[in-house]
């Protein structure tokens, strides 16, 4: 299959250049766009102090798990599974 384009450059408009396409907008009036910049840049400074507060303590480490209590677990969710199955 063979595909065959004919352009005249003078009806095509020139494409972008890369750095054209790439570049952010061009901002109305430059007072207006600093304080927004700012007021981004505190927000997301809150949201990372506000998570790190969240974030759990290093306290006492759990209790390992014996083998006899994963054993009543296995006995349980067996039990579960065969009510169900029998009530079905």
């Amino acid at each position: 299959m063979k595909v065959e384009l004919v352009l005249q450059p003078g009806q095509a408009p020139a494409p972008a250049t890369l750095s054209q396409r790439v570049a952010p907008a061009p901002a109305a009036a430059s007072k207006s766009a600093a304080p927004a910049a700012k007021k981004v840049g505190s927000t997301i400074v809150k949201k990372k102090a506000a998570l790190r507060k969240k974030r759990p303590t290093r306290g006492q480490k759990k209790e390992p798990v014996t083998a006899a209590d994963l054993d009543a677990q296995m006995e349980d969710y067996t039990a579960a599974g065969a009510a169900a199955a029998g009530a079905a």
